[in-house]
């Protein structure tokens, strides 16, 4: 080789990501398609077992009418509270404010949804709801939201045939957002239901406001600094509004109230419902039997099964109750114990499956098992050698740290360091003289490629997606509006803090990576300072 060869960078063979071919997959579904088939024949020959299938998917699903439903013991005295403010400003017309605070999956909204469908039977013409969500809306298309939903409700509450003639509902959502709201007010004043009531020889005109029921969800997103005019306005139409105004947020942050500004807190109501938790065994326990208990004859197992779930639930030895236990002790979520049982009742091909399942609980074992290979350590040993480079630069820089933060650029340069201080001890060229011709040729030795910074960006991407990485700022709670709106849109005083300097933090530290990276690989020896 040529010392104008020796100058070229090494080719690098990149190995392919392995992929399921198409014959893996199509003889997954084909499976999938044949277990299918199989549960519907059973369910022909065996008509019971299905209703009573069908019955505990809609109760685990949350699907059933509303009048069966059933409302877990430790949300009772929550959903009393909803229930109450609920009824007080549609059939007292009433105006409130409330803020629903918990975490994801605790049945903020599903409380909302069943106290408006209970409503809904005996008062349909009387409120009309309005869902807005943080995560979709912003404040302009929240605005057309609303006149939207405003049109299409209002519509169904006259008829079809029946025109508003009071204010164009076609152009409400133009204009300034005062000028919006104006309109609202304007349209929901003027909107009435008009009905005869005939007693005996007499004609009476009754005239009924309408309430309107706001239902936010991720409220908090609506209250950075820039958003709060939105909140301003609906609650001053709380306030002010001769049409009765329910607004309901819902929001995971426990000092919303710091959100809001001066202006907005003076016109909110200072009502915030915290959502409950499960507190000890039996209630994770109660909830259970309520899940799965069938209260209606639909089959002739019913009995049968009910008693079965029973012996189950009151057995501290049981599989099931092992579950439960191990769910309260370690997730405390009632979401998760759900879905870990709604494979073993749509996979049951008759009563008796289906008791030997509940029994054995062996679909709640290979869930679970599922469950943890897409935890960090499964994702970790998915990484691709620059990824594991970079993660483990970066967890070097945060051990160093004094709040464990880095950003891209601290990172990028550790790895480029480890690089090269490894390429430093491997003998890149060696001189040879060709004894026939007299000409010297260079031998070279693979030596590790160091990667552009432009290059690494996609791959700390990657790591971002995948969990490794936390924002600073989506740790812990904001002191206030300004502060989490700074930190959120990485904005401060006008300016836009650029990718490579946000900070970060490791969800992974580095003694954990040692004991889970082999000793064979090529990092290993980067996971001890």
């Amino acid at each position: 080789m040529t010392i104008s060869e020796a100058r070229l960078s090494p080719q690098v063979n990149l190995l392919p990501i392995k992929r399921h071919s198409n014959e893996e997959v199509e003889e997954t579904a084909a499976i999938l398609k044949k277990r299918t088939i199989d549960n519907e024949k059973c369910k022909d020959s065996d008509p019971g077992f299905g209703s009573l299938q069908r019955r505990l998917l809609q109760q685990l699903y949350g699907t059933l009418p509303t009048d069966e439903k059933i409302i877990f013991t430790y949300l009772q005295d929550c959903q009393q509270e909803i229930d109450r403010i609920i009824k007080q400003s549609i059939i007292q017309k009433e105006s409130h404010s409330v803020i629903l605070v918990g975490p994801r999956q605790s049945y903020k909204t599903y409380l909302l949804d069943y106290e408006l469908s209970l409503l809904q039977q005996s008062y349909k013409e009387q409120f009309i709801t309005i869902r807005l969500n943080g995560f979709i809306h912003s404040e302009q298309t929240a605005i057309n939201g609303i006149a939207t939903q405003l049109e299409q409700q209002l519509q169904k509450i006259h008829g079809s045939e029946e025109k508003i003639d009071d204010t164009s509902l076609e152009t409400i959502s133009s204009g300034s957002l005062t000028e919006v709201f104006e309109k609202i007010l304007l349209l929901l004043d003027s909107t009435t239901k008009t009905r005869n009531e005939d007693s005996g020889e007499v004609d009476r005109e009754s005239i009924t406001k309408i309430t309107v029921v706001f239902i936010f969800d991720e409220i908090d997103t609506f209250a950075g600094p820039v958003r709060q005019t939105l909140l301003y306005n609906l609650f001053d139409m709380v306030e002010h509004s001769r049409v009765p105004v329910c607004i309901f947020g819902c929001t995971t942050k426990l000092n919303i109230l710091e959100y809001l500004e001066k202006r907005v807190k003076s016109r909110f109501s200072q009502r915030v419902i915290y959502m409950p938790q499960i507190q000890n065994l039996d209630d994770m326990v109660d909830a259970v039997r309520n899940l799965l208990t069938v209260r209606s004859e639909i089959s002739p197992w019913v009995s049968q099964w009910n008693e079965t779930l029973e012996k189950e639930l009151s057995d501290p030895r049981s599989n099931l109750n092992r579950h439960i236990r191990m769910n309260f002790e370690t997730f405390r979520s009632l979401p998760t114990l759900k879905n870990s049982i709604i494979p073993l009742v749509a996979t049951s091909k008759n009563f008796g499956s289906l008791c030997t399942a509940i029994k054995s609980c062996s679909f709640l074992d290979i869930y679970n098992k599922n469950q943890l290979s897409n935890n960090l350590t499964g994702r970790l040993q998915s990484l691709s050698d620059l990824e594991l480079a970079i993660l483990i630069s970066a967890a070097r820089v945060a051990l160093r740290a004094k709040d464990g933060s880095f950003n891209f650029n601290l990172a990028y340069a550790e790895y480029e360091k480890m690089i090269k201080a490894i390429n430093s001890r491997i003998p890149t060229v060696a001189p040879t003289t060709n004894v026939g011709t007299g000409q010297s040729t260079f031998s070279i030795d693979n030596t590790i490629k160091l990667w552009l910074k432009k290059d690494v960006k996609n791959v700390w991407e990657n790591l971002v997606q995948l969990d490794f990485f936390t924002e600073k700022s989506a740790v812990g709670l904001r002191d206030n509006a300004t502060a989490a709106f700074y930190a959120s849109n990485y904005q401060f005083q006008g300016t836009m803090i650029p990718f490579d300097l946000r900070s970060y933090q490791m969800q992974i530290i580095l003694q954990e990576l040692r004991r889970i990276i082999p000793k064979s690989n090529m990092y290993y020896s980067w996971t001890q300072l």
